[in-house]
């Protein structure tokens, strides 16, 4: 089951130059001086932010499901080879380990600028999901098969490309560059946001609240706020870092012990309040690239969904 966010009754941003008596972006070049509307309706749980969306889905989810719909019109040209398994949380999961902010992307998956949620901390612990869904060494045996590129070789060029765009109009990816650029732009926006937000000053207090709350039961010394959970020996105890090992029962009791002090100490709400509001004004120049596009992607994300649940061939057995 996929958590899904509510759009906003009116998705359109609206631009209103305003003396700001609330918290903005200071680092930005430019006063952030123009508000916007959010795009979604307030969610602590699901950790919606107003600009959600603009921000497309991963690439790894969208590829496939567009490679999905190919496949019938593409049979019709003389290309006929069955795209391979592989499932949405697989692809999904990729996508976020390929969109992270220590490989210097300062516009990362939105994930990133997530706490911890109820259903990772019982399910997973600290562990991130797995990626094995994606199947990525039979989509690279796919792609890389000789006659099926040959195939491709010996094909009307142009029709093969009527299937492509066919398949991005159905789904709502035909993009002109507009949507990915202020894909981009919401997504780095509410990385930064998430970022001064744990410096507020009313977050800070949750977070030493926090401390209290869970230093019983840490199995070593704990870091200033949440976001620098789980430290490096706790990753070594788990077995987070390097060859993952399987998730524990006492990683998952740690990390419900921390969600369950997050929510108690008031650091998370704080946390929401301080993002949320972060990002309610913008600068002109960003402002101009969210305006050339439409608020629509989580619409388009669940086209994504629908039509890889629909379409995949069948997993392996447990493999999710």
């Amino acid at each position: 089951m996929r958590l899904t966010q509510r759009a906003a009754k009116t998705g359109t941003l609206v631009l209103v130059v305003a003396g700001l008596g609330g918290a903005v972006l200071h680092s930005l070049p430019e006063p952030a001086d123009h508000v916007v509307r959010p795009t979604v309706e307030r969610d602590l749980d699901t950790w919606s932010m107003p600009l959600d969306g603009y921000a497309q889905p991963g690439w790894s989810e969208t590829g496939y499901a567009e490679s999905l719909l190919d496949q019938s019109c593409l049979r019709d040209v003389g290309i006929d080879f069955p795209v391979p398994w592989a499932t949405y949380a697989g692809l999904q999961a990729d996508s976020v380990a390929d969109e992270t902010p220590e490989r210097g992307n300062d516009a990362p998956a939105l994930d990133w600028s997530r706490p911890l949620s109820r259903a990772a901390a019982a399910d997973l612990g600290y562990h991130r999901p797995s990626a094995r869904g994606a199947n990525r060494d039979g989509w690279r045996q796919w792609a890389e098969d000789p006659e099926h590129n040959a195939a491709f070789d010996r094909a009307d060029r142009s029709a093969v490309d009527r299937c492509s765009e066919r398949s991005r109009r159905a789904l709502g990816t035909d993009d002109d560059g507009g949507a990915q650029g202020a894909s981009m732009t919401a997504k780095r926006l509410t990385h930064l946001a998430a970022d001064e937000a744990r410096r507020d000053p009313a977050v800070v207090t949750a977070a030493a609240r926090w401390r209290t709350c869970l230093a019983p039961h840490a199995p070593s010394a704990l870091p200033e706020d949440p976001h620098g959970m789980p430290t490096g020996p706790m990753r070594q105890a788990f077995g987070i870092s390097g060859l993952a090992l399987p998730v524990t029962k006492a990683e998952i009791a740690l990390a419900e012990h921390d969600l369950a002090c997050q929510q108690s100490s008031g650091y998370r709400e704080a946390l929401y309040e301080a993002q949320w509001s972060r990002l309610l004004h913008v600068t002109a120049t960003d402002a101009a690239v969210l305006t050339a596009a439409r608020p629509d992607q989580l619409a388009v994300a669940d086209r994504v969904a629908t039509t890889i649940e629909r379409l995949a061939p069948e997993a392996p057995e447990g493999v999710d």
